[in-house]
């Protein structure tokens, strides 16, 4: 009895094809165990791959919404609106004091309109009332503004979600006097809606304002 090795097949010529048919078969085997043993090893590389990038990746926070919030320290200049109330912050004991830099530094917006107290069309600008409100955390339904000469008027609030309402502090690209009906005057947009051509809307448009009252 010999043995002959080529390409790794063991023949043994002495037994004839019967016993080669059993090598044969036991190294089918070995050779399909081996493919077997490949495809696990690379499925385990590739899940240790996909485990480590999962582990690297940052974390991604998630989303949050944010709103605009102003900080206001002690005016430079003469205040010219005031504001007392549930507020989330003061700048003078239990208020909030504004000068006109200060409300200039909202978003500006402009109303062109006719009113029952001027001559003609006029262009208005100022901040919105919304956003001033919004800044100083009011949650108020109604406010109360005051003004110089101590005309008093409440405001719902819902006509301020409702209107683009603002504290108009220039007419016409000059700054609003007193004598003018200045320093801010609550300005609705008249003529963009015919709802407003109401007296309960007129006697909200209170001009020499100087106070607001912010009571939830």
């Amino acid at each position: 009895m010999f043995f002959k090795v080529a390409s790794s097949l063991v023949f043994i010529p002495v037994y004839g094809t019967q016993l080669n048919a059993v090598f044969l078969t036991i190294f089918l085997n070995q050779v399909v165990a081996m493919k077997l043993l490949i495809v696990v090893l690379s499925i385990f590389f590739i899940s240790s791959c996909a485990d480590e990038t999962a582990i690297s990746a940052p974390d991604i926070p998630p989303k949050v919404e944010h709103t605009d919030y102003k900080k206001f320290s002690a005016p430079s200049n003469t205040p010219i609106l005031t504001i007392s109330g549930n507020l989330n912050q003061y700048n003078h004991q239990n208020e909030l004091r504004l000068d006109r830099d200060q409300l200039l530094s909202f978003k500006q917006v402009t109303l062109k309109t006719t009113t029952l107290w001027t001559d003609g069309e006029s262009t208005f600008t100022g901040p919105l009332v919304r956003d001033v409100l919004a800044a100083v955390g009011s949650k108020a339904k109604t406010i109360s503004a005051i003004a110089i000469n101590e005309y008093a008027v409440d405001i719902p609030v819902t006509d301020l979600e409702k209107f683009p309402v603002i504290f108009a502090i220039q007419q016409n690209g000059v700054a609003l006097s007193i004598r003018e009906k200045g320093p801010i005057w609550v300005m609705y947009p008249w003529d963009s809606d015919v709802e407003l051509k109401q007296d309960k809307y007129y006697s909200r448009s209170i001009w020499q304002l100087d106070r607001i009252k912010i009571d939830d």
